[in-house]
């Protein structure tokens, strides 16, 4: 017969287990909920998105930025050192920057930048690297960027239905005067040649 205290062990490593097994099925629900919903928002709390991924806050926000709006690695990097830059302009953080509704969400919700789509393992891994402060400043300064491609097809959605589309009321032409009148100047990063970049002039 077991002693009282082998008892004790093995019902404590039971309880071990049954609870690593609860977790990893909670976080695991929770990371799926990396889901977009019909107003734009994720529900999923991004606190949790954050733990069950394993990293910080500020990171898995930057990675989700980075996944969302950008498709290869110099790309995101280049997203991401672009983020960083804007935060440290002004006082305030990368939640609060890529998050003013409190939530991720599409740039409908979130004007700065889309956190729509959950990070992969190399983008979250990317997005650390930035925040280490281990790449540096390849963007030359730039506190935005844009899709030129993407907002002239937005465009034509306007010009077809105003009513419906307003958002996309500017052509990349009109976005980019703007901006050179706001006092931006463009910055090309090479390897990244489909997006326009922008700094202060």
């Amino acid at each position: 017969m077991a002693s009282p205290h082998r008892w004790k062990i093995a019902a404590g490593l039971g309880a071990g287990v049954v609870g690593l097994a609860l977790l990893r099925e909670l976080f695991g629900v929770e990371s799926r909920l990396h889901q977009i919903d019909v107003r734009g928002f994720v529900a999923a709390s991004a606190s949790g998105l954050a733990r069950a991924a394993g990293v910080s806050l500020p990171v898995y926000v930057l990675a989700s930025a980075m996944q969302s709006e950008e498709k290869t690695d110099r790309g995101r990097l280049a997203v991401g050192r672009t983020i960083l830059n804007a935060v440290r302009e002004r006082p305030g953080n990368v939640p609060s920057k890529l998050m003013p509704s409190g939530h991720l969400g599409s740039q409908l919700v979130n004007p700065y930048a889309s956190t729509a789509r959950p990070p992969t393992a190399r983008t979250l891994s990317l997005a650390q690297a930035i925040a280490d402060g281990r790449v540096p400043d390849f963007v030359d300064h730039a506190v935005q960027w844009d899709s030129p491609a993407a907002q002239d097809r937005n465009h034509a959605l306007y010009l077809e239905d105003p009513a419906r589309y307003p958002k996309y009321r500017l052509s990349s032409a009109e976005v980019a005067a703007r901006r050179r009148a706001a006092g931006m100047r463009e910055v090309h990063v090479p390897g990244v040649p489909d997006t326009r970049f922008w700094a202060r002039a």
